[in-house]
């Protein structure tokens, strides 16, 4: 069997919760205000309940600095304007990866020059350049080493 009396302090419990959010219809204020004068548990709950919902409303304020919302919003709306599309973004990161790319390549083909024109005495200017004569033929079949 359910125990009536435990039934009726949830159902008190849950007026009290409420009544922080709403207004209560006459009825229930009544009966609310009945049970708080009854019992002091339900009375130490309410004044519980308080205190979480004031320590709860001053730690809010105090976790995002001033103008936070303005701060986001306005970064938001700046992202909207300079990225009009996904294509400009794939765009923009396209491009700087291939700047990156570039260099990379200059600076490799640069040492091959430089390291031709150390090893060798006499270089003409077609074999410096990677562009000699030689077939595909002569060059299979020079020795490794």
């Amino acid at each position: 069997m359910i125990d009536k009396g435990k039934v009726m302090n949830k159902k008190i419990l849950k007026l009290l919760y409420r009544s922080f959010d709403r207004e209560l219809s006459e009825k229930n204020q009544k009966r609310l205000d009945d049970a708080l004068e009854n019992s002091d548990e339900l009375r130490k709950e309410r004044a519980r309940a308080i205190a979480q919902r004031q320590a709860l409303a001053k730690s809010g304020t105090q976790s995002f600095g001033p103008f936070f919302a303005e701060r986001v919003m306005g970064r938001i709306e700046s992202l909207g304007q300079t990225k009009a599309n996904g294509f400009e973004l794939f765009y923009e990161t396209f491009k700087a990866m291939f700047q990156r790319l570039a260099i990379a390549s200059a600076i490799v083909l640069l040492a091959l020059v430089s390291y031709n024109l150390i090893k060798s005495d006499i270089l003409p200017q077609d074999e410096i350049m990677f562009a000699s004569e030689a077939t595909m033929e002569e060059i299979l079949d020079l020795p490794l080493f």
